[in-house]
């Protein structure tokens, strides 16, 4: 199971093939982002992470998880 507290920081992406491991109401969230792994043999060619803690974010809207 993927630690919320750890993910939130974005520093930890999850593949995409794990999205079941988030709650619902990061599918609500403007910070849920996506990247494309640059090199992936791999079954999970994208890997979601949380924007909410970068620096460069372009909102402050708060998260439905806080």
């Amino acid at each position: 199971m993927i630690n919320l507290e750890e993910f939130r920081t974005g520093r930890f992406g999850l593949p995409f093939n794990c999205a079941d491991e988030l709650p619902e109401c990061c599918f609500r969230c403007v910070y849920l982002l996506y990247e494309e792994s640059p090199v992936c043999f791999c079954d999970a060619p994208f890997y979601y992470y949380c924007g909410y803690s970068w620096s460069d974010k372009l909102t402050e809207v708060t998260p439905p998880c806080l």
